[in-house]
C-alpha cells in the first residue's frame, strides 16, 4: 500500500462515518427524488444571516444579489440545509438563510449530531455531484473539532474531483493548527500532484501566519521543478509584509545577475 493510500485509510479509520451518519445516508437515498431538510449545530463563531454567512472575525461570505446591504436577521447555534435528491443521490446542497422559505414538500430529517452531518456532507462531496465543491462549506461550518484532518485526507485523494480537492485545501488553509501547514506543504511539494491542486495548496499556505508560511513558500520558489509552482509561490510571497521576503527577492535577483 502506498504512503498516500495509508494516510487515507488511517484517517478514515480515525473518523469513520458512524452508524448515525450511515443511517442519515440511507434516509436521504430512500427519498428517491425530492428534498430533505437537515439541521445541525454550527461553530460558535458562525452566523447565518439574510444576505450571507459570517464566520469568525476574518471570514465573511455575503450573498446580496448585487446589493450591499446590512443583514437584517441572523441566526446562530444551528443551520438548516436543503438537500436536493434525484435518483437517491444528492444533486445540490443549499444553506438556508433565516428568511428563506422552507420547501413545503421537504422531508425534515430533524437535528443530527454535527459530526455526522459534516462527514456525511464530505462524503456527498466525494461522490462528485455537479456542484460538489460547494458541498464542502456546509461541512466546514459544523461544530466539529479538527475537521481539517478529514479535509486534508480528501485533498490528497486522487480520485476526488479537482474542485472538491481545491475547496478542501482552501479550508485547511483557514485553520489555526500548525499541523495543517505541514499537510499543505506536503501537497505543494508533491511533484506528481495535479498542478491546479498544487496551486490551491500554495494559495492555502499563503493564508497561514507568516512564520509558518514564508519559509515554505521561499523553499518552493527556490526548488520546485514546475515553473508555475515557483511563480505562484513568488506571487504570494510578494503579498507578504514579512521582512524576510525582501532579502529573499534580493538573493534571487542577485543570483540571476551572477552576483
Amino acid at each position: 500500500m502506498s504512503a498516500r493510500a495509508s494516510l487515507v485509510v488511517l484517517a478514515l479509520a480515525a473518523h469513520p462515518l458512524g452508524a448515525a451518519g450511515q443511517g442519515l445516508a440511507e434516509r436521504v437515498a430512500a427519498l428517491g427524488d425530492g428534498v430533505a431538510l437537515l439541521t445541525y449545530r454550527v461553530r460558535p463563531d458562525v452566523e447565518i444571516c439574510d444576505q450571507g454567512i459570517r464566520m469568525g472575525d476574518r471570514h465573511l461570505w455575503w450573498r446580496s444579489n448585487g446589493r450591499d446591504r446590512m443583514a437584517t436577521s441572523c441566526r446562530t447555534g444551528t443551520v438548516d440545509v436543503e438537500l436536493r435528491v434525484r435518483g437517491g443521490e444528492v444533486r445540490d446542497v443549499e444553506v438556508l438563510r433565516p428568511r428563506d422559505d422552507r420547501r413545503p414538500d421537504a422531508v425534515d430529517l430533524g437535528e443530527v449530531p454535527p459530526d455526522d452531518a459534516a462527514r456525511y456532507l464530505l462524503e456527498v462531496a466525494r461522490q462528485g455531484t455537479s456542484r460538489a465543491g460547494e458541498v464542502v462549506f456546509p461541512a466546514v461550518i459544523a461544530d466539529v473539532d479538527e475537521l481539517w484532518r478529514d479535509l486534508l485526507v480528501m485533498a490528497r485523494e486522487a480520485g476526488v474531483r479537482r474542485d472538491v480537492r481545491k475547496s478542501a485545501l482552501f479550508w485547511v488553509g483557514q485553520e489555526a493548527a500548525a499541523a495543517a501547514t505541514e499537510g499543505l506543504a506536503d501537497v505543494a511539494f508533491d511533484e506528481g500532484e495535479d498542478q491546479d491542486v498544487r496551486d490551491a495548496a500554495v494559495f492555502a499556505l499563503s493564508q497561514r501566519p507568516g512564520d509558518e508560511a514564508v519559509p515554505i513558500l521561499m523553499e518552493l520558489a527556490r526548488t520546485a521543478r514546475e515553473a508555475k509552482t515557483r511563480r505562484t509561490a513568488m506571487f504570494w510571497l510578494a503579498q507578504s509584509e514579512d521582512e524576510r521576503v525582501i532579502a529573499f527577492f534580493e538573493e534571487i535577483l542577485v543570483g540571476r545577475r551572477g552576483g
